[in-house]
């Protein structure tokens, strides 16, 4: 059985049983500050199982594409050298929102495996959470499992939750028990081995972890069920690795011809490497494909290690930079079940061939160092963290890199000594720091209607007071509290746009301005200093800070246009990776693998204030996420987007965006549109900040002073005043040449009397001049001019009133051998504390002059 029939058959028998299939979402969690990637298949439920979100099913199956490579969940130091390990992979699970529980979620999943898999019941195990008598008894008196197959474990196996808060409770794993040949009798689902293998786990979600770590039960009980496509695949196709599967030996088989090796004929060492490579080329084509980009913190950082050790172990099968051609079978496996492979391929291929090649130096030098400290370190067989870090820090090498180069060498890596030497270079703690008031309790009725999108000021009533971190009736006058109003029209997040400002009028007589607004779970808090004593049930009156939301949305509105702009110019490997919609500015970080000129500035500008003086009406509507997808709304990174219901943004017949941020009436309102930055944060991610409005009227209104003052002092036209500068910079060139030619036909006149400073040091002659005073010649074109008329040795120094200097040490092709140029550097840096860089031919550098030096002893020690 195929792995796309595994696939058909989960999503028919479940849709049988009243699921609704949910497509899986993006890798990048949408507002969860918890998880780095999409780890669990019910991440996108996370809401629903928090009653926090209400959709039209309450049951749900999908197929959902997981990374497991940092935070909590982390199998990347494993991947490769297990038959199971893997960084990606696609979590098969049904799900239930209040509505079946403990009992069908059971037997669902036995008439499954048993009756459509076809998997034989006397080689199934299950194990149950070791206080769930409920679940233990439906195993054995429903499904009828014998007892002695039936194992209670205690909660580091089953019990589950996807982070240090939220969502959990017991679970059941079922196992199947592979045959003697994987393990002896000994062995059971209790014990580990590699005998029995858990291919399926049944989470009954009960409770709600707290940040102290109560258990506080869930308003209503739920299903989360997950099972590796890869792991059942394994099982159903009968192959002892996941690797061995219809999932990966395409890769495989891409891998061996390109590097013209059989896999079946390596040894189990690079046959890791062949594993490496088909898992690493599986999770960082899907993770830029979700619009993640490498870099030094965050997602980036772990999808940039993971390229990196994929790096690392190509180099054990072929000097060629094989690993972005491998993507392209990754596309042509998976494009037709996620077109968005197919939508980024070029920016995929570019992303890794960049990010590879950039690190290709680093690498060699880095193994070079390790094979050093291998050698160094033969005896203790450890790597110190200081040498690992200075690995990390000079050369790139993630520490997870280092301890796989040192794991395959039979050496270990001092860990902790390492995180000390970053903790001393970041000097800072490294502690998260936890948000207290989204795990605030709050009543199911305390609900705040936004109104923000209609109007700016809204009459309301306070339903709720936080003070301390705790919900309570009564703040005294003067204290900083939260205030939870019935409605509002403060906009607090969506799209990158930054919270509203604005007042409180408290019963019609006091104002308080906004510290700041934020959600505390369905209520919108706005955080004040009391004017007055505040209670529950008081009128107020809430107003948006006009001119700044005015301004948000100009640059909302005008982000959507550059993104189409842009996209436009230089096609679809443009891709969104972070937005700031501030009233004073915006700022667009985006991919673009193409290089992009001042030309191409000034044509998305064009572009974009076409659009403004189009006038063009926005219609702003509501639709289900497919429809939405199917009109080909882009999706704003980071964003969370409910299945049922999404606003769409559409600029007609040219941007269609789904967000929640405030827009402006129509495109004319924004006024102008001007960039004014184009910064490169990485390769292949570049970042634009832009103005608008009355902002960019400031900018043009000083640009255009700047100019009429220029014009006016050099009594020139306005429209002549940029090719006068271009015209005085070539003149000033031109100046600059002659006055160096000048002073180099100088230099050549004074040699004959610099030759004169001739001594002889060892049989070889040397020509000391320690006092130069042309400024503006190189010191190696004097050095040059000396060594065109005579052989030998030069030493040459300047000297400023400040004890500081500059000196060259250089000599004639014979000569050169003779001298110690790193012995003199020592000497130059110990003695006079001068910082020279000694090179094969010459030595140079400088500083500030401790003593007075006697080059003549020196160049006589350093001559060989």
């Amino acid at each position: 059985m195929q792995s796309l029939d595994i696939r058909a058959k989960f999503f028919a028998f479940f849709g049988s049983k009243k699921h609704t299939l949910v497509e899986s979402s993006s890798l990048i969690p949408a507002q969860d500050p918890t998880i780095l990637f999409t780890n669990a298949g019910m991440n996108q439920f996370k809401d629903m199982f928090l009653g926090l979100e209400t959709r039209s099913y309450n049951r749900a199956v999908t197929i959902q594409k997981c990374v497991r490579a940092g935070g909590k969940h982390n199998d990347l130091d494993n991947v490769g050298f297990t038959k199971r390990h893997l960084t990606f992979f696609e979590m098969m699970g049904n799900f239930s929102f209040g509505d079946y529980f403990k009992q069908e979620a059971i037997v669902y999943a036995w008439e499954f495996l048993t009756e459509h898999i076809g998997l034989p019941k006397e080689q199934l195990y299950v194990t149950v959470f070791e206080t769930d008598d409920q679940a233990y008894d439906i195993w054995h008196t429903v499904v009828g499992i014998p007892k002695e197959k039936i194992y209670r474990l205690g909660a580091e196996s089953n019990f589950w939750q996807m982070g240090d808060v939220g969502p959990c409770g017991p679970c059941t794993e079922i196992f199947v028990d592979r045959g003697s040949k994987y393990g002896d009798d000994k062995e059971s689902p209790a014990t580990g081995g590699e005998r029995f293998l858990e291919i399926w786990n049944l989470v009954f979600m009960q409770y709600d972890r707290q940040l102290d770590g109560t258990l506080v039960p869930l308003k209503k009980t739920g299903v989360d069920t997950g099972m590796g496509l890869e792991r059942l695949a394994s099982v159903v196709q009968q192959k002892n690795s996941v690797y061995h599967t219809d999932l990966f030996y395409p890769i495989i088989e891409a891998t061996e011809k390109l590097v013209g090796q059989s896999y079946n004929s390596q040894t189990d060492e690079l046959k890791a490497a062949f594993h490496v490579l088909a898992d690493h080329i599986r999770s960082t084509t899907f993770l830029i494909a979700a619009g993640c980009v490498p870099s030094n913190e965050g997602r980036g950082y772990v999808l940039r290690k993971i390229i990196r050790r994929a790096a690392l172990f190509t180099q054990k099968l072929t000097q060629q930079n094989i690993f972005p051609e491998l993507s392209k079978t990754v596309i042509a496996q998976y494009g037709l079940l996620y077109p968005e492979l197919q939508q980024n391929s070029q920016l995929i291929w570019n992303t890794l061939h960049d990010e590879i090649e950039k690190f290709t130096s680093n690498l060699v030098r880095g193994m070079q160092l390790l094979d050093e400290l291998f050698a160094k370190n033969r005896e203790t067989k450890s790597i110190g963290g200081i040498d690992a870090f200075k690995l990390y820090d000079t050369y790139g090498f993630p520490f997870e890199i280092t301890c796989a180069a040192a794991w395959q060498k039979g050496f270990t890596v001092d860990q902790k000594g390492f995180e000390q030497a970053m903790e001393e270079q970041k000097n800072k703690s490294g502690n998260k720091t936890v948000d207290v008031l989204a795990h605030l309790a709050l009543p199911d009725s305390m609900k705040t209607i936004f109104t923000g999108y209609e109007e700016l000021v809204t009459q309301s009533t306070i339903i709720g007071l936080i003070m301390d971190n705790q919900l309570i009736d009564k703040v005294p006058a003067g204290a900083t509290c939260f205030v939870i109003t019935h409605k509002s029209p403060f906009f607090i997040v969506g799209g990158g746009q930054v919270p509203d400002n604005g007042w409180l009028d408290i019963e019609h007589m006091h104002t308080a301005p906004l510290l700041q607004v934020r959600y505390i779970q369905q209520a919108i808090a706005a955080s004040i200093v009391a004017p007055v004593d505040l209670t529950i049930g008081m009128s107020v009156t809430c107003r948006v800070n006009k001119e700044l939301r005015t301004n948000a949305m100009k640059n909302h509105t005008a982000t959507h246009l550059l993104q189409a702009a842009l996209m436009q110019r230089f096609g679809n490997q443009i891709k969104q990776a972070g937005s700031l919609v501030h009233p004073d500015y915006l700022r667009f970080d985006f991919s673009c693998n193409s290089q992009i000129t001042q030309q191409d500035i000034e044509a998305v500008e064009q572009i974009v204030n076409n659009k403004i003086m189009e006038n063009i009406p926005l219609s702003i509507s509501y639709m289900s996420l497919k429809e939405a997808t199917n009109k080909g709304a882009l999706a704003f990174f980071g964003d969370k987007y409910t299945p049922e219901k999404v606003r769409v943004i559409d600029v007609p017949n040219f941007s269609v965006e789904l967000c929640g941020g405030t827009h402006v009436r129509a495109t004319g309102d924004i006024g102008v549109f001007k960039i004014t930055e184009l910064l490169s944060l990485a390769a292949g991610q570049k970042r634009i900040i832009a103005l608008t409005g009355p902002e960019a009227l400031k900018l043009f209104q000083h640009t255009y002073s700047s100019i009429k003052r220029i014009s006016v002092d050099a009594k020139i036209k306005i429209n002549e005043v940029d090719a006068t500068i271009e015209k005085q910079k070539t003149e000033k060139k031109a100046l600059e040449t002659e006055l160096k030619k000048t002073k180099l036909d100088l230099v050549h006149a004074l040699v004959p009397t610099w030759l004169q400073h001739s001594t002889v040091i060892k049989s070889v002659p040397v020509y000391i001049v320690e006092n130069i005073n042309i400024d503006g010649v190189l010191l190696q074109d004097i050095a040059t001019a000396i060594l065109q008329k005579a052989k030998g040795v030069v030493f040459l120094m300047r000297k400023n009133n400040k004890q500081e200097v500059s000196l060259l040490l250089t000599a004639s092709p014979e000569y050169i051998a003779t001298i110690n140029f790193n012995g003199l550097a020592d000497q130059l840096k110990n003695e006079y504390g001068l910082k020279c860089g000694a090179q094969k031919t010459s030595l140079q550098g400088g500083g500030h002059l401790i003593k007075k030096v006697d080059i003549g002893s020196i160049i006589d020690h350093h001559l060989g």
